[in-house]
């Protein structure tokens, strides 16, 4: 197997000044396979179907092996290396836009600092099940819930964890009472509107957009990604709880869903009533049959407002999760909610 070449190397090997080489894979126009590292060296793969295990890695996991400075067939033994930041790490790498991807890269250097790492796993539960949902709910409005869950006790092992997770049985009547207030606060601000049922039918079709908005709750490759590492086995009957499953996991976008679907409606029915407005479908009438002109034009133009509807949001929530990948690692302290956020009704 033919190993990495700089590319200043590749470049005299093949009569091309280093800067002509240089620019080309800064514009993306190297005519070979390459890598750049995250302290920004090029290197070429010369034969991209004999390339080492480690230069099958995925970027983040590259670039996490340099920041350990170890082999990537080798660094997982090292002592602050952590599953759980790998795989997040990656998956976070696949999720945002591509122009967060550099800088998804350099969690790299916080995932291998001089730190112990077996905290990493009850750190992320706290951090997906109380700290995230909370600062979710306060930036779609929902400020009652969003205090209900950041006074959540903290999740700090497998006890607390069984005990805090908002979707488990110890959970169940905070849930309820949860539930409650999200659905009462959604019905006030974004209700649906059965007196216009023709609308109505129209705006739900941009909803789609939102079974693929990556936030970190939502995404099937988080779930699969974490699932094997939240249990760990010995012989047949030990089992030692190290974080949420991907039913654990799952069960976050119920908890989660609702403010999502509050916050993008406006868009989705001020599309559909132009929309009506254009195809001469009066609001209030029933809704239209199957096959009529309204509905050709409905599916993408709604789904363009949901999706422009989502986006502040996904952006926001991205570089949250940025943020808590790089405290996690560093095992510093979450940010406070402000208190100026928390409602002064609320029974504290």
């Amino acid at each position: 197997m033919t190993p990495p070449i700089p590319l200043s190397q590749w470049a005299d090997q093949h009569g091309i000044p280093r800067r002509t080489a240089y620019n080309w894979a800064q514009n993306g126009q190297l005519p070979v396979p390459f890598h750049k590292s995250i302290t920004g060296r090029i290197t070429v793969l010369v034969d991209d179907e004999d390339q080492t295990a480690a230069d099958k890695l995925h970027p983040f996991s590259q670039a996490y092996a340099e920041a350990l400075n170890l082999p990537g067939d080798i660094y997982t033994g090292d002592n602050y290396y952590s599953p759980v930041l790998d795989v997040w790490g990656a998956d976070l790498y696949d999720a945002v836009d591509p122009e967060l991807r550099p800088a998804v890269l350099h969690l790299a250097l916080p995932a291998a600092c001089n730190r112990p790492k077996r905290d990493v796993f009850f750190r992320l539960a706290d951090w997906l099940a109380r700290i995230e949902p909370a600062a979710w709910y306060a930036d779609t409005g929902f400020l009652q819930a969003a205090w209900m869950l950041r006074d959540r006790p903290v999740i700090r092992d497998a006890d607390s964890y069984l005990h805090g997770w908002p979707t488990l049985a110890h959970s169940h009547q905070w849930r309820d009472q949860l539930d409650r207030i999200v659905d009462d606060y959604a019905e006030q601000n974004a209700a649906r509107h059965d007196d216009e049922p023709a609308l109505e039918l129209v705006a739900e079709y941009g909803l789609i957009a939102l079974d693929n908005a990556p936030f970190v709750w939502r995404r099937e490759s988080m779930r699969r990604a974490l699932d094997p590492l939240a249990r760990e086995r010995a012989g047949d009957r030990t089992v030692e709880v190290l974080g949420p499953d991907r039913g654990d996991l799952w069960d976050l976008k119920a908890l989660l869903n609702e403010p999502m679907y509050t916050t993008v409606r406006p868009a989705a029915r001020a599309t559909a009533r132009l929309l009506c407005a254009q195809t001469g479908v009066a609001p209030d009438d029933p809704a239209p049959a199957d096959g009529h002109p309204i509905y050709e034009l409905a599916y993408p133009a709604c789904k363009a407002a949901v999706r422009a509807a989502i986006a502040p949001l996904v952006h926001s929530a991205h570089v949250r999760e940025m943020d808590a990948f790089r405290l996690i690692a560093l095992g510093k302290p979450f940010p406070e909610l402000p208190t100026w956020l928390r409602p002064v009704d609320q029974d504290i």
